[in-house]
């Protein structure tokens, strides 16, 4: 994650908005007397928002993370797709 300072950003939108979308990189946005702010592309936004919302159903959560469990633990099992 790279930071930049306030003046850094506004010289350089475009260019820190184009890495943030083509490197998948946080940018955190330092303001001086102020919350600083973190920039990342819709994209991986609308992917955290997902996360959150799948995780947010203890069952859901369980049954989530007993699923990484199981190929963690090389417990997979291959199908075919289904027309």
């Amino acid at each position: 994650m790279t930071v930049y300072s306030f003046t850094e950003v506004r010289s350089n939108f475009k260019s820190v908005c184009d890495r943030v979308v083509n490197d998948c990189e946080h940018v955190v946005i330092h303001r001086r007397d102020a919350e600083n702010v973190v920039m990342f592309s819709e994209s991986e936004f609308n992917s955290w928002k997902e996360t959150l919302y799948l995780l947010s159903n203890p069952v859901n959560a369980k049954h989530l993370l007993d699923s990484i469990k199981q190929v963690e633990d090389g417990k997979l099992q291959e199908r075919e797709l289904l027309d």
